[in-house]
């Protein structure tokens, strides 16, 4: 990346809650300048209208807010770009993913162009971060993760990412761990796996082999379970378990995890502080059919919680935006968040936990030194930009502009 020296000017940012009494009413904002040089933010100041520098960029009065981070994608699935399609039925998850491969290999369109499409839809909504699971199996080898590395290499560093070698059709049950291991060599920089009980129906071998490959490797583990009830209880135990035997502590994303619903009383409050404990994150696409898991009382717990678009337009939904926005925006009416302090604060689900205010109000969000990466939108504040998604105007990334409308 070419480094550079600029002034970002004229730009919003929230200083504090505003307070009618007991009633927060909105954030209190001023206007600044950015000075933006070798990628990282070198000072900032209060804008001046008279002053001029060399080069600069007009913020035009917008609000600066954080930039997004989509933690749950699946760069290699997406069908943007080519005809429209219904979803063809199948009965189960294994007549799904074992058409999959076919139909996608009938499109006319490369992996390549379709990764970029769903790519440049992310860009303008603001994510200059994807986490994305990228299916390595028998059927498929390395393929596809080859096919989404040439599409990000295109972007000469306009964002950062991690790849995930996702055993979408069991890790056990598809005979997957050579491939993953090579996935891993290869510069997949996850583990993911999916259903180790139902699906690899060995949920401790399949989680022994996982955990085996991401010590060998050095990598986190993101790992898709929607097992309920006993299934997916059983599941959280032993990944549990095997997190501490491994001392993975804050390496261990646990992807749906639908079946945390299913822990009642003393049990459920002893996995949810164990969760926090090992510093296990939960992530979530808000799904809308009542499997969400208990994100709030997760949090409430300490447990570290994210959101991701998950399938947009592919062989599982024909739905989705692309916006990781709406997501939260979901999240907030699932959850009934209302108040100015809740909505400010629940942008941390898209941002890795950077809050524009909390309830502490201890300066700028945005300090001297930090990475230069954020986004401006035309909204009042990071609460009217969740509760109404206004649109992401321009984005950046450590000082470059990743998108611009």
């Amino acid at each position: 990346m070419v480094k550079s020296e600029k002034w970002l000017r004229n730009v919003l940012i929230e200083t504090a809650y505003l307070r009618e009494g007991t009633f927060t009413s909105g954030s209190q904002t001023k206007l600044i300048d950015v000075q933006i040089k070798d990628g990282v933010v070198a000072q900032i100041k209060e804008y001046q209208p008279e002053q001029f520098y060399e080069s600069e960029i007009d913020g035009k009065g917008r609000l600066l807010l954080p930039t997004l981070k989509e933690m749950h994608c699946h760069l290699d699935k997406s069908k943007l770009g080519v005809p429209w399609r219904p979803v063809t039925p199948a009965q189960n998850i294994v007549e799904r993913f074992t058409s999959e491969v076919a139909e996608l290999d009938a499109l006319d369109l490369s992996i390549e162009a379709r990764a970029k499409n769903l790519i440049n839809l992310e860009l303008a909504h603001g994510v200059t971060f994807f986490r994305s699971h990228i299916d390595v199996h028998p059927a498929v080898g390395q393929r596809y993760l080859e096919g989404v590395q040439r599409a990000i290499a295109s972007y000469d560093e306009r964002f950062d990412y991690e790849l995930i070698a996702f055993p979408q059709h069991g890790l056990l049950r598809s005979n997957a761990y050579n491939e993953v291991d090579t996935a891993l060599k290869n510069g997949a920089t996850l583990i993911g796996g999916v259903d180790p009980y139902s699906l690899d129906g060995d949920v401790e071998k399949s989680l022994n082999q996982t955990f085996e490959l991401a010590v060998k490797h050095h990598v986190p583990i993101d790992i898709h379970v929607h097992d309920r009830g006993e299934a997916g209880r059983a599941t959280f135990k032993t990944l549990l378990d095997y997190t501490k035997q491994s001392n993975w502590q804050g390496q261990v994303f646990v992807s749906h995890a639908f079946g945390l619903n299913d822990f009642l009383g003393e049990e459920r409050a002893d996995v949810f502080a164990q969760l926090a404990k090992e510093r296990i994150g939960i992530i979530s696409s808000v799904p809308i059919n009542g499997a969400v898991p208990p994100l709030k009382e997760l949090q409430q717990a300490g447990v570290k919680v994210a959101l991701g678009c998950d399938n947009i337009y592919d062989s599982w939904s024909p739905y989705g935006t692309g916006s990781v926005v709406e997501k939260l925006n979901r999240y907030g009416e699932v959850f009934n968040l209302k108040t100015q302090e809740e909505l400010t604060e629940s942008l941390g689900l898209l941002t890795g936990g950077t809050k524009t205010l909390s309830t502490e109000e201890d300066g700028l969000w945005l300090k001297t030194g930090d990475v230069a990466s954020f986004l401006l939108t035309e909204a009042s504040c990071a609460a009217e930009f969740v509760a109404r998604q206004t649109p992401v105007e321009t984005s950046f990334y450590r000082g470059q502009v990743a998108f611009n409308s």
